[in-house]
C-alpha cells in the first residue's frame, strides 16, 4: 500500500513563468514618459511652425515682388515701396518693435541695418528705402534685389527675443 500512495503522487512541476500582463510599475513609468515626450514634441513643433509662419509669408511676398521686378511687371519705385512695406510689416507687426512704427528716413535705415546687421541699408542699395523714394528723379533701386536676397529672403525669428 505505501507504494501505491507514492505512485499516486505527481511529479514535481515548476511553477509557470510570470506572464507579461499585468505590467510592472517601471513599464508604466516608461510608457508615461514616452507619451509625455511625444506630446511635448508635437506641441513644440506646432508652436515653432506657428511662430515661423509670418516670416515664411513675408519671404514669399518678397520673392514675388523680386520676380515681378526682374520680369519688368513693376518698376523700381513700386518694387522699393513694396519691399519697404514688407520690412515695416516684419519689424512692426511680426516682431513688435515699437520704435519702428514711426521710423522713417535715416532712422528707418538705421533700424533695418541694426536688425539685419547689414550696412547696405545705410550706405548701399538700401538707401532707396529711406527718403530717396520721395525725391523723384534721383531714385534708383539698383542692387536692392541683392540686399533683399541677403536679408528679407533669409529672415527668421530673431534670437534676441529669447525664444528658439
Amino acid at each position: 500500500m505505501p507504494t501505491d500512495l507514492i505512485q499516486q503522487l505527481r511529479d514535481i512541476h515548476e511553477p509557470a513563468a510570470p506572464g507579461f500582463w499585468p505590467l510592472s510599475i517601471s513599464w508604466w513609468i516608461l510608457f508615461s514618459l514616452v507619451f509625455v515626450l511625444l506630446i511635448v514634441s508635437i506641441v513644440w513643433l506646432f508652436w515653432r511652425q506657428h511662430r515661423r509662419a509670418p516670416y515664411k509669408r513675408i519671404r514669399n511676398a518678397a520673392r514675388n515682388l523680386t520676380q515681378q521686378r526682374e520680369t519688368g511687371v513693376i518698376d523700381g519705385l513700386t518694387y522699393a515701396s513694396g519691399i519697404n512695406l514688407l520690412f515695416k510689416e516684419l519689424l512692426v507687426d511680426v516682431e513688435s518693435r515699437t520704435e519702428s512704427t514711426t521710423a522713417f528716413g535715416t532712422t528707418w535705415q538705421d533700424l533695418l541695418a541694426d536688425r539685419f546687421d547689414e550696412q547696405g541699408f545705410i550706405s548701399g542699395p538700401g538707401t532707396c528705402l529711406g527718403n530717396a523714394r520721395f525725391v523723384g528723379s534721383s531714385f534708383s533701386d539698383e542692387g536692392l534685389s541683392g540686399l533683399v536676397h541677403d536679408t528679407l529672403l533669409r529672415v527668421k525669428p530673431s534670437k534676441e527675443r529669447g525664444d528658439d
